[in-house]
């Protein structure tokens, strides 16, 4: 895999202490001309989101923030911004000795905890994605549920001066892996992004039930979708099904 230490992407930074949506609020910024690398970053959410409309809680503590991308690219590639949003911010950590991963699509775990996540909402034109949003919630400092980690449960609070043990530091390395796994992948291509991403999955040979079925998580489709295996039970059957599942279609779920 490329280093990409000499990475030093060019931000357009606005922070606010309060918003509903980083993610509503940069969408409109763009809509209205903002150029491609416009972060907004805010203290906290009122109205935070996560996949599927769910409420994303935003206590002060934690990091959030929207970074806006203009790649140009087919619509039918789009699930990849997802996956290397998250695989990128999950590298950048795990760089840091933190034992982060994946859960596909677009969460980032730690001990089978959620520690955050990822959402990339994206605008259309004539079938390309010509502006995406891509936002990011990440447990800093903030009381987390007993499903949740945080960056202060990870690190060591004795090394005062990591990068780690403040905001600014955690949301500069957050933006560089936002951007770290967008350029791997746009360099590397679908399939050998797709590679590295199942490296830091922590779904791999995870069971869970489809249709009724015994099922185990194989890996990820280049369609982006999961792929798992159907477990067949009776002996006579030595030929296992393989399936590819939608994001929304299965619930993955945490360790607690």
């Amino acid at each position: 895999m490329p280093a990409y230490q000499a990475l030093r992407p060019r931000f357009h930074l606005h922070w606010v202490e309060q918003i509903d949506s980083t993610n509503r609020a940069l969408a409109a910024m763009m809509a209205a001309g903002a150029p491609a690398g416009t972060v907004l970053g805010a203290d906290m959410q009122q109205a935070g989101r996560g996949q599927w409309g769910r409420q994303w809680q935003s206590p002060p503590g934690g990091l959030y923030l929207s970074l806006g991308l203009k790649p140009d690219l087919p619509a039918c590639r789009s699930p990849y911004l997802t996956l290397a949003s998250a695989w990128g911010v999950a590298t950048s950590l795990a760089n840091l000795d933190l034992p982060v991963q994946v859960k596909w699509p677009n969460d980032l775990v730690a001990g089978g905890k959620k520690l955050g996540g990822v959402l990339a909402e994206t605008h259309l034109e004539n079938g390309r994605v010509q502006t995406v949003v891509i936002g990011l919630g990440l447990n800093g400092f903030n009381a987390v549920p007993g499903v949740g980690t945080s960056i202060q449960a990870l690190i060591q609070p004795e090394l005062a001066a990591d990068p780690l043990n403040t905001l600014e530091g955690l949301a500069a390395i957050a933006l560089y892996g936002l951007m770290q796994g967008y350029l791997h992948w746009q360099n590397q291509g679908d399939d050998a992004f797709l590679n590295d991403y199942q490296t830091r999955l922590a779904n791999l040979g995870q069971g869970l039930t489809v249709d009724g079925q015994s099922a185990e998580v194989v890996g990820v489709a280049p369609s982006g979708n999961l792929r798992v295996r159907l477990i067949s039970l009776p002996s006579d059957l030595p030929a296992v099904k393989t399936l590819e599942i939608e994001p929304g279609k299965v619930t993955l779920g945490y360790n607690a």
